[in-house]
């Protein structure tokens, strides 16, 4: 049975563009390479700040086109094109990030004939958790397959 026929038009209307719904089969089968991706966001997140906190400083000291303050801010214009070809790559897999400290990853997915979010967090070894669409984290549900 394909999602469409699991769930109706109108609910894949409200999607986010670029969003896709997959099955909890295989989002359990993009998990892994999804939580490599998280990890690699994650430290570039560390590094992109560090690059902004030192960029800050340079252009308090030194004229705005000095070799350095342009080195640096380089730097960190490869860094966000690096998140941006990550974060297309969880796209691909229908993945999105929904928190960094600690990660978290959703999903779109049905359950009981309505799109939510499956749910995943650092820490967890597979996707068992769930919430609706209005919810966050907080409001996640246990996945109860039949």
């Amino acid at each position: 049975m394909s999602i469409s026929e699991l769930l109706d038009e109108m609910a894949l209307l409200g999607l986010p563009d670029g969003s896709k719904v997959v099955t909890i089969d295989e989002a359990r089968n993009e998990l892994p390479l999804a939580r490599k991706l998280l990890q690699s966001l994650q430290a570039l997140q560390d590094e992109a700040h560090d690059l902004t906190e030192e960029l800050e400083i340079l252009v308090e000291q030194l004229p705005p086109h000095h070799e350095h303050v342009a080195e640096v801010a380089e730097q960190l214009g490869n860094l966000v094109k690096e998140w941006q070809d990550i974060g297309d790559r969880l796209e691909n897999l229908g993945a999105r990030v929904a928190g960094f400290d600690p990660g978290h990853l959703e999903w779109h997915g049905v359950v009981d004939g309505y799109l939510v979010l499956y749910s995943w967090c650092e820490g967890e070894e597979d996707i068992e958790w769930w919430h609706p669409l209005d919810t966050g984290i907080n409001g996640r549900r246990p996945l109860v397959e039949a």
